[in-house]
């Protein structure tokens, strides 16, 4: 019998593989870039919704405002990255558009989430 965390992994990466887009995380501190951290080109699934949107794939339920988004990282791919609040986040597939980290809940077994605002 397979585990539910073995497949709890291979759903999130296929969601990820097949909603996702590249990012870029663009580590800040103080306003400013933080040269002790990396900046980094991800595959995550950014999530963009109205009042009480569902994410396909993966069980999210969110109340996003104008302006705000959730970005869903698999932690198995990222297992180093740190995303901090402040931290400014670029949808390279989506024109360019910037969003700074409001927060970062890690409390899914599989998932990261930070939540948004547009910069």
């Amino acid at each position: 019998m397979t585990s539910w965390r073995k497949l709890e992994r291979s759903l999130d990466s296929r969601v990820n593989r097949l909603f996702g887009e590249t990012v870029r995380h663009s580590p800040q501190k103080s306003g400013k870039s933080d040269p002790s951290r990396v900046i980094s080109d991800i595959r995550a699934v950014l999530h963009f919704g109205g009042d009480d949107s569902f994410s396909a794939g993966t069980g999210l339920r969110a109340r996003l405002n104008a302006g705000e988004a959730e970005l869903v990282l698999n932690r198995a791919d990222h297992p180093d990255l740190k995303i901090l609040p402040g931290d400014l986040i670029r949808a390279t597939d989506r024109q360019n558009e910037w969003f700074e980290v409001k927060s970062i809940s890690d409390r899914y077994s599989g998932l990261i989430v930070a939540s948004l605002n547009q910069a």
